[in-house]
């Protein structure tokens, strides 16, 4: 029998973000085929507007989502409950505040027009009240806690750490000495947005570890190797950033650091074929059949991180970075990082969950998600690296204009938009179960974690 129960903090925050995710999903699909099918010039200032909500609520959606699966499988991993629920409904709120006055400044175009933490202060405000309360309730949370800590434990609150020190960076061009210097401004924003980036991969890698303890059958989370991947990443975090100030004027060594730094990732792909090659990874697949959903996402999630991560070595090399800097190659980075590596843990950890307190159901709308997601993001990413590739020669070694480069990309950008359509559909899919099951899940509580 399945006990009726109020709805915890998680379920809100699973709520939110499927819905963020889905803001971003309608306007990228817009986004898309204003770049894959219009004429240079074309609804223009429509796309100036779409694409920063896109980003926005994409990232929206993972941060929100990982906050969910902190609240669902912390208080489990340490044997507490949550300090305040009331604090995490106040965070939610500010966030929910925060995403509405962005959205309202986007579609009236009042925005900064930066890469990503680009809307108007206000939000920011939000933001930042809401990060304060999570940071005092998951600190008092865990400071009940009389177990060591796993390492996902100790990745989650790293990247809380670390999330409040660059979301400061990240506004620091408001002050005269920043905004009104360049090169110093751009170092500083692609510093920070490095760091953003490595805040969220803490809390989305740690769910990605303590899901793969729950559904592995050991447990390996305080092991050395674990702890070294977390310094590693850590490492990573701090000092990484420069591969993308390559072509700032900066000094030689802070290239070469970055430099060296990214190539220690080298390590993860190494490992990552280690494991694949375990006898025991398919042997999982036979037993415990109500892992079978997480599994599969974390299969995806696998083969995204070594595909994504030979990608990102490589464009991290200066001489590689100079052609694909400003190319499709960068977005089809992105991409397969938010939804190939992101995404699927975010899924994966949401589903987790979300089975663990509703009754059997049929699984089918799942598989047909996630099967048609992973293959059409898997040609969307080939079509853009070779559009990416295109553009970059023909740019670097025959000096076309941008108008020429656009001309020459419009057969491969159609159908990297057709690539796009099937890819959102496969998310919609995924979202449609995800909101149907949430909903169910949110009045019952099953045989897992208490809500």
């Amino acid at each position: 029998m399945m006990a009726t129960t109020k709805r915890g903090p998680e379920f809100r925050f699973f709520f939110a973000a499927g819905t963020s995710l889905l803001l971003a999903i309608l306007a990228g699909l817009w986004a898309l085929t204003l770049i894959a099918w219009s004429e240079p010039g074309d609804s223009l200032l429509a796309f100036i507007k779409l694409r920063p909500i896109h980003v926005t609520f994409a990232i929206a959606w993972i941060f929100l989502a990982a906050i969910g699966g902190i609240w669902a499988f912390l208080p489990s991993a340490l044997n507490v409950a949550i300090h305040s629920r009331k604090l995490a409904n106040t965070q939610l709120w500010l966030f929910l505040a925060a995403g509405l006055i962005a959205l309202l400044g986007y579609l009236t175009g009042n925005f900064s027009g930066r890469e990503y933490i680009n809307f108007v202060w206000p939000a920011s405000l939000c933001i930042a009240a809401a990060w304060v309360c999570f940071l005092m309730n998951f600190f008092k949370t865990v400071r009940e806690s009389t177990k060591p800590w796993p390492v996902y434990v100790w990745m989650w609150a790293t990247g809380l750490v670390m999330f409040s020190w660059t979301f400061i960076e990240a506004h620091l061009w408001r002050l005269p000495w920043f905004g009104d210097a360049p090169v110093r401004d751009l170092s500083v924003q692609w510093k920070s947005y490095g760091a953003l980036t490595g805040s969220w991969n803490m809390l989305v890698y740690g769910l990605l570890i303590c899901l793969m303890g729950r559904v592995a059958g050991e447990d390996s989370t305080r092991s050395r190797k674990a702890f070294f991947f977390y310094w590693l990443g850590l490492t990573n975090l701090m000092f990484g950033y420069a591969h993308h100030t390559y072509h700032l004027p900066q000094a030689e060594w802070i290239r070469w650091m970055a430099f060296f730094i990214s190539m220690t990732e080298w390590v993860v792909l190494l490992s990552l074929l280690h494991d694949w090659a375990k006898p025991w990874n398919r042997k999982l697949w036979k037993s415990h059949p109500e892992h079978r959903i997480p599994r599969a996402f974390l299969a995806a999630t696998s083969a995204w991180i070594g595909l994504n991560l030979v990608l990102a070595l490589l464009i991290s090399i200066p001489t590689l970075n100079w052609f694909t800097h400003g190319t499709t190659i960068t977005v089809a980075h992105a991409m397969g990082s938010t939804i190939g590596i992101n995404t699927m843990v975010l899924f994966g950890a949401g589903f987790t969950w979300i089975y663990s307190r509703t009754e059997p159901t049929n699984e089918k709308p799942i598989w047909w998600g996630l099967g048609i997601t992973n293959f059409f993001l898997l040609a969307f990413f080939l079509v853009f690296i070779l559009a990416g590739s295109v553009k970059g020669l023909g740019m670097v070694r025959s000096g076309w204009s941008f108008n020429e480069a656009r001309e020459h990309l419009t057969p491969l950008m159609g159908l990297a938009g057709w690539m796009g359509v099937g890819l959102l559909f496969g998310l919609l899919l995924l979202l449609h179960h995800w909101f149907t099951l949430l909903l169910r899940a949110g009045r019952t509580v099953g045989n897992g974690d208490q809500a």
